[in-house]
């Protein structure tokens, strides 16, 4: 096969990758802005629970990051794919959860055409900053292990801003343990892959 029907196979799973995922994130992004409130005297249903779990974990930081990541180490052939193919993603993401928030939408929110630009400009602007730089993290990933220590900073930080309060109720208990157990093996990870370069350099 030659390097032209590689390439094109290979933008063809990323585009593939891309609307899958993105519309999967677009939709629990949307599902997430309207969970049930589960706080004291609430009466939410399992299927809830776990909807609403699955919702504000696809729909948080880290999870945006990570996948940005994914893109960058699989697609990437250097630096500027990567950083190329996360910010395509993250667009596409961004634009499903658009589109499915506003079909999702029972009321209508009147906005001018400035707020409207606004929105537009801060939310595309933040999805594809952290989209190239997840996109570039995921290429660097394949140079040195060291960039994944970045995954707990990240993930310890979303705890911190999570606050104490966010342990008063199942669903947060959940996405806190959740994150503390990505923390352990984001390390693990790393451990492996400082090992594994450490041995190809030696073997080299």
């Amino acid at each position: 096969m030659s390097d032209k029907q590689n390439n094109a196979k290979r933008w063809k799973s990323f585009i593939l990758f891309s609307v899958v995922v993105g519309l999967i994130v677009g939709f629990f992004s949307v599902v997430s802005d309207h969970s049930p409130y589960f706080g004291e005297g609430s009466n939410v249903s399992a299927t809830e629970t776990i909807m609403s779990y699955l919702a504000s974990m696809i729909n948080s930081l880290p999870i945006w990051f990570i996948i940005a990541m994914i893109v960058g180490y699989l697609y990437g052939r250097n630096l500027k794919e990567g950083i190329l193919f996360g910010a395509i993603y993250t667009t596409i993401a961004i634009t499903f959860y658009f589109i499915l928030g506003s079909i999702y939408e029972k009321t209508t929110i009147a906005l001018s055409s400035k707020e409207i630009i606004t929105v537009f400009i801060t939310w595309y602007g933040a999805s594809i900053i952290g989209g190239c730089i997840g996109g570039a993290a995921g290429f660097l990933v394949k140079k040195t292990p060291y960039v994944l220590l970045v995954l707990p900073l990240g993930l310890t930080l979303q705890l911190y801003l999570h606050g104490l309060r966010s342990w008063s109720n199942v669903v947060g208990i959940a996405q806190n343990l959740t994150f503390c157990m990505m923390i352990v093996v984001s390390l693990l990870l790393f451990v492996s892959k400082r090992k594994y370069h450490s041995t190809y350099d030696v073997q080299k």
